[in-house]
């Protein structure tokens, strides 16, 4: 009898299929040697909606909440219902199924709920994959798991899968209800909910920030090896809390009491540092880079490296949260050197300057998680040609990064100076290369922020009572600065640290450990749908809340804002892993909080506002209009709604009103629109090119065309 493997997308069916010797294409898998090798495209499942276990729930009301299933029931998902009958059918003939979706808790519920919507009851075991390359495969392969080996980590996965489910929805629910007014649905979230309040947050320091002058004194001091600048350390008796001086009149003090007077060496060091390479890339790490570097979108880094690992085979598993690797995969190096150095020569000259044997910070057994950090395979057929000019981009940073661990650290010499000029003390520090090592892959690395804060100059040797000059004196005006605004790349980072946000020390503990809110895989998502959902908005590479995102943050409770509810899930989800804890108990206590949840936005009594006002009004019932993003593009609703359920087309920002529509009468489909050429206005068909129709202006209107009826 055969053995079904059961992958979690198609491409990964046939990486796997292949090593296993199947090469019968059929409808849905893949048959050969003894496998049905089968996939799942992602969730084939979905958790049933509210409307399910309570089907007098429309409209939503505050009475019929909180739903709370006392039996889950998973539904099919529409999209995918095929491939669902295909993996029953062929569960029906085997009695041995490997999961070989991907190794996370999520990629668990992907396999495991599928196996018992369709009450399988054989043998079943788990293949771990990092790679889609043969050789990771096959060692795989060599290695299955039992069953036993993520039994619990599908426990745990069904625990988040619900919870948020209960979160979510009754509190969306519940807030489109009490302060939505017909603005819509007011989206909330476990994940979503805390990064608009970091967003939030942000943007309300920034614009109530009010900028403040200062003045910094730089003094010239003479030496024969070279002359150098230090800096004046402001007193406490002059200085504000961040240890500027204000005042000029103090500053200009100092000048003239300093100027041409002798300088006495107080203090001085030297030292010689080292900076370690900076570890592997897990895809948060990667999102910032790109987002920083190329301008990327978390959502687009994420989707060239997912296009990297699957399509051409180029690099490893990219979902990845670790940015370490297994001192396992240390014999692999002169191999992975090779074959970069057949796929890009620039990297010839790197590899012929690295030493195999050096042990950077990277390789860490006790920091491997269920992936390792993000690396070029062993895939001889990646063709660097075929790939688009962001994929090489992205696969390039992989591959400096690799070759980065192998040529050293950076060592530099570090000088510091203090010294008295009339009473008053100054310093002045330099920094100056004595082997560039990893930065010779990584010329424009983050990481020089530590040396860059040393300054440019560069200080001879001193001795301590060494008497100098002080040749001249400059006043600098400075102002200062308020944080900027998140960046895609910076509001992950955020998402991964938000610890620092939290005072409670065993939860902050917590959340370091299971690396802030979201995962690798979802903070990219989780963004597009604050944007979507009309929180947040682009403003070049800038993330701004807008009005009603900032308003739905104050309104709702902290509960629902506070990033300690992933920390409690995480330390109760991680004990349901090792199976110390029950998904029972774990469901009764989100049940109990959720309630307190609900009682909470009860409690609340104003409405959030839509994100600016609006200058279109509905032609039925005069109520203002509000651009959304709905599943065939943007449209124009009534905020009226649902009392006034009018609808109107979107052209470039800018609502079509029934008044001034006019249809097509040559294709029936598309309406004119009034349009600007070198010969002047005219008006053309919506659907253009489809339908080419042009008709005559005049006067603001198309010239002999009846109006579309409203």
């Amino acid at each position: 009898m055969s053995i079904c493997v059961l992958c979690e997308k198609p491409s990964q069916a046939r990486d796997i299929a292949n090593v296993l010797g199947a090469r019968q294409r059929q409808e849905g898998f893949i048959e050969g040697n003894g496998y049905l090798v089968t996939w799942c495209l992602g969730h084939l499942l979905e958790l049933a909606p509210p409307e399910h276990y309570q089907p007098n729930l429309q409209p939503w009301r505050l009475e019929v909440l909180p739903v709370i299933p006392q039996a889950w029931a998973v539904l099919p998902n529409k999209k995918t219902s095929q491939q669902l009958t295909v993996i029953k059918k062929l569960l029906k003939q085997v009695n041995h199924v490997i999961i070989a979706t991907d190794a996370d808790r999520e990629g668990d519920v992907i396999g495991r709920e599928v196996l018992d919507f369709c009450h399988y009851q054989g043998k079943i075991e788990r293949l771990w994959l990092s790679a889609l390359d043969d050789q990771s495969i096959k060692q795989a392969l060599k290695d299955i798991k039992p069953n036993s080996f993520s039994i619990n980590l599908y426990q745990a996965g069904l625990g988040r899968q619900r919870a948020d489910w209960l979160v979510g929805m009754t509190c969306t629910m519940a807030a489109t209800v009490q302060f939505s007014k017909g603005n819509g649905v007011l989206s909330v979230g476990r994940v979503q909910s805390p990064t608009l309040k970091l967003i939030v947050d942000r943007d309300f320091v920034i614009e109530n920030f009010k900028s403040q002058d200062y003045y910094d004194l730089l003094i010239t001091v003479t030496h024969p090896m070279g002359n150098f600048q230090a800096k004046w350390q402001v007193p406490e008796t002059l200085a504000d809390e961040e240890g500027h001086c204000r005042h000029r009149n103090h500053v200009e003090a100092v000048l003239l009491t300093v100027k041409d007077k002798p300088v006495q060496v107080i203090n001085y060091s030297e030292q010689e540092k080292t900076q370690k390479p900076p570890l592997g890339l897990s895809l948060s790490v990667l999102q910032k880079l790109c987002s920083s570097k190329f301008g990327f979108t978390a959502k687009k880094t994420l989707e060239i490296a997912q296009s990297l690992y699957e399509t051409h085979k180029a690099t490893t598993y990219p979902r990845t949260d670790c940015q370490y690797l297994p001192s396992s995969q240390f014999s692999d190096v002169s191999t992975i050197f090779k074959h970069l150095s057949n796929k890009n020569k620039e990297y010839v000259d790197l590899i012929a300057k690295c030493n195999v044997s050096f042990t950077s910070p990277i390789w860490n057994d006790k920091k491997i998680t269920a992936h390792h950090a993000i690396i070029p395979t062993l895939n001889d057929s990646v063709v660097i040609s075929k790939l688009s000019d962001d994929e090489k981009k992205l696969y390039d940073l992989v591959c400096r990064t690799y070759i980065a661990q192998f040529l050293g650290d950076y060592y530099y010499l570090q000088k510091e100076v203090e010294l008295s000029v009339e009473s008053e003390h100054f310093k002045a520090g330099s920094h100056t290369s004595k082997s560039v090592g990893w930065k010779l892959a990584l010329t424009n690395a983050d990481d020089d922020e530590q040396l860059e804060s040393l300054g440019d100059i560069t200080i001879p040797t001193l001795a301590i009572d060494e008497s100098l000059l002080c040749q001249d004196a400059i006043i600098q005006g400075k102002q200062t600065k308020p944080l900027s605004r998140f960046t895609e790349g910076t509001l992950i980072t955020a998402m991964k640290n938000i610890a620092s946000v939290i005072d409670d020390v065993a939860l902050k503990k917590i959340l370091r450990e299971s690396a802030g809110i979201g995962t690798e895989a979802t903070r990219a998502n989780i963004i597009e749908t604050l944007i979507h959902r009309e929180y947040i908005e682009r403003k070049g590479k800038q993330l701004i809340s807008t009005t009603k995102g900032r308003e739905l943050i104050r309104l709702l409770p902290s509960h629902v804002t506070n990033p300690a509810l992933t920390a409690n899930w995480e330390s109760k989800l991680d004990e349901i892993a090792q199976g110390k804890y029950a998904l029972e108990d774990f469901m009764t206590a989100q049940v109990d909080l959720l309630r307190e949840m609900l009682h909470e936005i009860t409690a609340q009594s104003s409405s959030v506002t839509a994100s600016k006002t609006s200058e279109y009004h509905c032609t039925k019932c005069k109520s203002a209009l509000f651009r959304r993003n709905g599943k065939f593009g943007y449209f124009w609703g009534c905020s009226g709604y649902p009392e006034c359920k009018e609808v109107y087309k979107d052209n470039k920002g800018k609502p079509i009103l029934n008044n001034e529509q006019y249809a097509c009468h040559n294709c029936k489909e598309g309406f004119l629109q009034l349009r600007s050429s070198k010969k002047g206005k005219f008006w053309g068909c919506s659907t253009y090119p489809a339908c080419q129709t042009i008709v005559n202006d005049k006067r603001g209107k198309p010239e002999a065309w009846r109006k579309k009826d409203a």
